[in-house]
Parts: C-alpha cells; structure tokens; sequence
C-alpha cells in the first residue's frame, strides 16, 4: 500500500471512522482502523462488531494495498502533523506503515490484516430514504428517552415503525416517552418495525453530516445500513417487541399551560442545583396563569414564578428536574404546551404548533403523598 493524501480529508476520515473502535473489546485488532487502498481513492473502517464505519475520500494511490493500524496513534498522529500532503507506505511483510510529512517521517507497527473483521455490506431488499436534516432533527427529538441501562437493551432502542409512507419514531426508558411522526416517500405498503441502538442513531447524527440531501437506508437480516456518498454505517438491530407506547399516551387532560420552553427548562436546572445527587426533585405549582418551580432542601431553597397561559384546574407536582429540562429543550421550539391529567399520571409535553411530536413525563410521586 502506497498513497498520498492531504491532511485535512485525513483527519476527518480517521475521526469519522474511530468513533466504532472498540474500546473495551479484549481483541486487539479491534483497537485498530483498516486502510484499503483503491483506484484512486482510500477506504478506511472500523468496527466494534455491534456498529461498524466506513469512509471513502480521494487520494493519490501509487500502490494498491491494505494495512491495520492502532485507531488512537493514528488519529493522534495525525491531528498533529503539520499541514502538508502525507504519504503512506507499508510493509506486507511486518506490517508496519512508514509516514512521510514534508523532511519527517514516522513508523507505525499495525496488527495483522487478515485479522480484521470482514466489513461486508448485506443485501437487503427493503430500501427508503430520508432527508439527512429530517433524521437529524427526529432523532434529536427522540433520543434523550432511551434507556442507559444495557441491562434492558430494549428500551437502549428507538423503534422506527413504518407503515405506508409513515415513519413512528418512538424511544422510552419507562419514566419518559418521546415520539415524533414524519412521513416519507416511495415506500409503497412497507410495514416494517425496526429496533435501532441509540448509540447507533448518536453516531450517526455526529459523522454523517447530516444535510438536505437523502440518507440512503437499507435493512437486512438483523442489521440496518446508512449510506451517504462517502460514509457507511452498518448496524445491529435490537431483537424483541417494543411496549405498546400508544395504550399510555392520554387523550384527554385536566389542566392545559402554554410558556415557553427555555424559562422552565433554565429554572428546573437552576432549582436542581440545590436537590439531592441522583434525584433533583423539584416541585411545580401551576395556579391563575402562574407557574411557581421550587425547592425546599438542606442546601437552601430556590422558587421561581413566571407567567403561562392556564386553561383548567390548578394543580401541583413533582418533576426530575433534568428529565423535564432534557424534554423541553429536545422539542426545538420556543413555546411548548404541557397537558396534565392528573398530580401522578403521565405529562404530556409538545410544540405550541402543528409538529406532530410529544414527550411524555412521569411526575415523582413525594413522600408525603406515598
């Protein structure tokens, strides 16, 4: 393998494609990222064996090739070489890779090729796009919910059901729910439901560069792909049947408030600051078109007012203050409309608009209420 390539379209395949190094893996050659060098062009990629990344980006190719060289030394390497072009030479036989950088070089010892996992893209028939700023701003709406705990994979999952032409995007860790409804074109009567990693739909909101152009998704067996020009990204699916998130969303409300978002969600954090670690707890009077936040602890207290528009009764709960504020500030509007059905029954939280999305929040229920 012999190439040569400028730095900045260097750099920014190896950090595209490092974010799927395995970290904890006790493989060795999993700590790496693959150079295949073409006609023309070089592909880089690197797997975990749950998610794998693949980049392509052009490159004077002198000798075809491959080499598997350790993830963090490359990527290190080269974020601080100086801006010149970079040549890349290995040696089949010890595997080490030569970097040349204007009158400097340095030698790399890589780790055996034919030890890499394969990176083949599986064939699936079911195939749609959508628009990369559609996707991005969906699974924004929608990822704070899931769940961290790998011990409940299912709900570490955003359920993608598709069903002629609509998309239901759907996350929950059982104290919250977030879904966002988009619809999609040249489906015909797909109906399909997908259970995508979170972490997958993370990565790929951060490497894809998500623009106005369609994103390219295609599902096999177990796994889906997304495709871009020049990146790829392949995936597990979460096996197993997703909750019927429709049984717990309420359809009629008690009490309804219009503020805007960014005021409550600034004052949950505030007040959090003076709760508990692992359990800000604070409380929310709504009353005569006043909403009160406050908190009552051995560090201090904090109360805020500020004004909503009221439609019903006045009532009073108890939020997580960080769940409240990562579902405010997730909606993406200004104003948000929050619909109560009572002090211990699910919040619906949602755009004072026509989106067709809704978080969902379980107040804590108080000691003195248990």
């Amino acid at each position: 393998m012999n190439f040569a390539s400028n730095k900045e379209e260097l750099l920014n395949a190896v950090q595209i494609v490092q974010r799927a190094v395995s970290l904890k893996n006790p493989l060795p050659i999993l700590s790496g990222i693959k150079f295949v060098a073409g006609e023309g062009s070089v592909n880089i990629s690197a797997t975990d064996l749950e998610m794998g990344i693949s980049c392509s980006f052009p490159a004077e190719v002198i000798e075809q090739g491959n080499a598997v060289l350790p993830a963090k030394v490359i990527t290190e390497l080269i974020r601080r070489f100086p801006d010149v072009t970079i040549f890349f030479r290995s040696d089949p036989l010890s595997g080490s890779v030569t970097l040349q950088y204007g009158q400097s070089e340095a030698n790399i010892n890589g780790y055996p090729v034919e030890e890499f996992p394969e990176f083949p893209l599986p064939q699936g028939d079911i195939k749609f796009s959508i628009p990369g700023e559609v996707l991005r701003e969906v699974i924004t709406q929608v990822i704070f919910a899931t769940a961290r705990d790998e011990n409940r994979p299912l709900y570490t999952g955003v359920l993608f059901e598709i069903v002629n032409g609509e998309i239901n995007i759907v996350a929950t860790d059982t104290h919250r729910l977030a879904w966002r409804k988009i619809l999609i074109e040249n489906t015909g009567d797909l109906n399909i439901n997908l259970i995508i990693p979170g972490k997958t739909l993370n990565e790929l909101i951060k490497v894809a560069g998500l623009s106005d152009e369609p994103l390219e998704i295609i599902v096999a067996e177990n796994q889906v792909i997304f495709k871009t020009e020049n990146i790829c990204l392949i995936s597990r699916l979460i096996g197993g049947n997703f909750p019927n998130y429709r049984q717990v969303i309420p359809t009629e409300y008690i009490s309804r408030i219009r503020l805007k978002a960014r005021d409550l969600a600034e004052a949950a954090e505030r007040a959090a600051l003076l709760t508990r670690e692992g359990s800000p707890v604070i409380k929310i009077n709504i009353g005569d078109n006043i909403l009160v936040v406050s908190v009552n602890t051995e560090a201090g207290r904090v109360r805020e007012e500020m004004p909503v528009f009221q439609e019903g009764e006045n009532l009073q709960f108890a939020f997580n203050a960080r769940y409240l504020s990562d579902a405010l500030k997730a909606i993406g509007t200004e104003e948000v409309v929050m619909e109560f059905t009572g002090p211990l029954s699910p919040v619906i939280i949602k755009p004072a608009g026509e989106m067709e999305y809704l978080s969902l929040l379980l107040p804590v229920r108080l000691r003195e209420e248990s």
